[in-house]
């Protein structure tokens, strides 16, 4: 029984031994991976557009007939749900 235990007990700690190494070494490759991509992944920076700096460009707006058609499909649903 003492032989099982220590068996036991050996294979834990060995297992936890190499989950703790795997980890460490995660850390280290995350961190020196994060260090290469700050260095040589800059994002080139985009040009400032012609607008005025007040104005924003809408470029997500759908056309007016399509608002209509949603706002008349919208109607329709809530009076045949009443």
């Amino acid at each position: 029984m003492d032989s099982l235990m220590n068996q036991g007990l050996e294979l834990m700690l060995v297992g936890m031994g190499v989950v703790f190494v795997f980890l460490i070494i995660l850390v280290g490759v995350t961190t020196l991976m994060s260090a290469l991509v700050q260095r040589f992944g800059q994002a080139p920076v985009a040009p400032e557009s012609a607008a005025p700096s007040g104005a924003v460009a809408r470029t997500d707006v759908p056309p007016a007939a399509v608002i209509k058609a949603i706002e008349s499909a919208v109607r329709q649903h809530r009076q045949s749900q009443s």
